[in-house]
């Protein structure tokens, strides 16, 4: 007969019916541990899902907006001809779009509507898979114009080159915001050219360019620049990502008056009207003024002999067209135009315009485009406003001062034969 071992010291034996009442409560823990977690499981599953559905709708935008940007890519560079349709539109559908790592992205479906027309306008829509036969849609609609540039998008430009040497320096100020403040000057006193030589582009003798100095398309702005004397360019050097066009400014057709000629001392001139002028020429301490919204045409010189004065009256406009001959101020002659903003006076230059000597003493405000012409420029006063020009000496301490709402001016500049965006828009 086997004798029952008896339990080790300090252990009491279990008894078969409390190892089922330990059971049973590790059950009723775990049952309890998991009515807890269900809540917080289907939370995390409901977020993943939410998070999944988000990703989804963000990929799907991204292929409209991917389809949008290959429609402006072929219209301006290459060809829709190709595209199903016909006559004014044209689509393209796009299946299995990958990413570059080879991922499946989804579909777009891409319609441009009013080919042939300056009404252009861009469909797309982008498709990814969800759950089943479902997709996650959006949809963008873009409406596309022709480009313009203006031509005063520059504090300076050089179409083959500038040569700055005489402790000039340039900056910018937006004149909607008010006048020209020089402790509060801003940095968009931008220079570029067309050209791309080496040294077409110099700056010497404590010449700082408060901006970016752009060079020729294709070219190497190091290359192309050279500063010397401590010559400073405080923002980027980088070349232009397509040639700035420069045409010349057409002739106007305006009635004749002859040739323009003061006398000496004489300050009774006044011009109220447009016309075209064989020459114009400001006798020695004489003054003309302006006043009006005027156009005039000078198809010959224009001098102004030294202590002469050329004053337009607050609320004109006046732009002076130049053609064959020189344009020529001396020694302490301005150009005032008491209107103080730029936009007020534009001096511009047609095809036969070749040659402009600058020595004034005031400043001057107002914007210069003279695409052929050669500027020797020697004036003290301060320039406000855009300089354009074919080849610019400047050998001054004047201080060029860009305004930048030029930029947007939509008098001076040219269309684009490239489409850009007028309005971007999600499109359910």
């Amino acid at each position: 007969m086997k004798r029952r071992r008896p339990a080790p010291p300090g252990r009491s034996p279990v008894r078969p019916g409390r190892r089922g009442t330990v059971m049973f409560i590790s059950l009723l823990a775990v049952l309890v541990l998991t009515m807890l977690a269900v809540p917080t499981l289907v939370r995390v599953s409901s977020n993943h899902r939410l998070t999944e559905k988000d990703f989804r709708e963000l990929a799907a935008q991204s292929l409209a907006e991917a389809g949008v940007d290959r429609a402006i890519w072929e219209l301006n560079y290459g060809s829709i001809a190709s595209w199903a349709g016909e006559g004014a539109t044209r689509t393209l559908s796009l299946t299995g779009v990958t990413t570059s790592d080879g991922t499946a992205a989804g579909d777009v479906d891409v319609t441009v509507t009013g080919v042939g027309t300056d009404d252009l306008v861009v469909v797309a829509i982008g498709r990814v898979g969800w759950t089943g036969d479902l997709t996650i849609d959006r949809k963008v609609r873009v409406v596309l114009e022709h480009g313009f540039q203006s031509f005063f998008d520059f504090g300076i430009f050089g179409d083959e080159g500038f040569d700055l040497h005489g402790n000039a320096y340039t900056d910018s100020y937006n004149s909607g915001d008010g006048a020209y403040d020089p402790a509060n000057y801003r940095s968009l006193g931008n220079v570029g050219t067309n050209a791309f030589h080496q040294w077409d582009v110099v700056l010497l003798n404590n010449t700082i360019v408060h901006g970016d100095a752009i060079t020729g398309f294709g070219s190497d702005p190091e290359y192309v620049i050279r500063l010397r004397n401590a010559a400073t360019i405080t923002g980027d050097k980088t070349a232009l990502n397509a040639p700035k066009p420069l045409p010349p400014f057409p002739v106007p057709s305006l009635p004749p008056r002859g040739a323009l000629t003061t006398t000496t001392d004489s300050t009774d001139t006044v011009i109220t009207e447009s016309g075209t002028y064989s020459s114009f020429t400001l006798a020695t301490n004489s003054k003309v003024t302006i006043s009006g919204h005027v156009t005039l045409f000078v198809d010959g010189d224009f001098l102004m002999n030294a202590n002469s004065t050329l004053e337009i009256t607050p609320g004109s406009t006046v732009e002076i067209v130049l053609g064959h001959g020189t344009f020529q101020q001396d020694s302490n002659t301005a150009v005032n135009n008491l209107t103080l903003d730029p936009k007020a006076l534009a001096i511009m230059g047609t095809a036969d315009f070749t040659n402009m000597i600058w020595r004034a003493n005031s400043d001057f405000y107002g914007v210069v485009y003279v695409p052929e012409a050669t500027i020797d420029y020697a004036a003290n006063g301060d320039f406000y406003g855009s300089l354009v020009c074919n080849y610019l000496t400047m050998s001054s301490e004047t201080g060029i001062h860009y305004d930048e709402s030029l930029g947007a001016w939509e008098k001076y500049g040219t269309i684009s034969t490239t489409y850009i965006v007028a309005s971007w828009q999600p499109w359910d």
